[in-house]
């Protein structure tokens, strides 16, 4: 049915696991690399799997497993804290590559929000649909912003109001568009473009 939103159904704490494993495994050639976007091949319960990853989606995938670290066994949560160390530390000694990737990771969601947001006024229905999708860059955002700290430009931090007014203006009031399974990782104040959808 063309109006169905697009689905996000998410990945399982032990599907997030191996990804941020692999990708702590990675993350000094990454940080040392020029691409925002980076590939990795990790193999999961569905097999081997490519999958893209950045700054921005490790970090989410870090914050959703500490809000579901209550369905990790005992040996996956000591996975999860090693890989925790692994990660401070080799971000600490790379601190710089890691927030200039960061910034631009930034920078690269808010355009594509833009445009996202800009194709909403051609057409609000395929708007809607696509909305669950499309509002990860934002969630993204949080978590990429959270890294940076007192290190946030005032221009981005500008861009990210802006954009902000206006996925405020083109919404309204709704329940949570992603797999309800994660709802509680994702408080409503915090989140609360996780509560809205596109007015038709």
């Amino acid at each position: 049915m063309a109006d169905t939103l697009s689905t996000t159904v998410a990945a399982t704490p032990a599907e997030d696991l191996a990804v941020v494993r692999e990708m702590a495994n990675e993350l000094q050639d990454y940080l040392l690399g020029e691409e925002v976007y980076y590939t990795l091949l990790v193999v999961t319960s569905q097999g081997e799997e490519r999958i893209q990853s950045s700054c921005g989606d490790l970090l989410a995938r870090l914050h959703k497993l500490a809000g579901q670290s209550k369905l990790l066994p005992p040996a996956q949560l000591d996975e999860l804290s090693s890989i925790h160390r692994r990660i401070d530390a080799t971000t600490k000694t790379m601190q710089a590559r890691f927030l200039a990737l960061i910034l631009r990771e930034v920078r690269a969601r808010l355009n594509s929000l833009q445009w996202y947001l800009d194709d909403c006024d051609e057409d609000r229905r395929q708007c809607r649909v696509q909305f669950p999708f499309e509002i990860r860059n934002r969630q993204r955002i949080a978590e990429l912003v959270k890294a940076l700290g007192d290190k946030q430009p005032t221009d981005i931090q500008a861009e990210i109001a802006a954009t902000d007014r206006r996925l405020r203006e083109t919404t309204v009031s709704a329940d949570f568009v992603w797999d309800k399974r994660v709802k509680e990782v994702y408080p409503r104040e915090e989140y609360w473009y996780l509560y809205v959808l596109p007015t038709l």
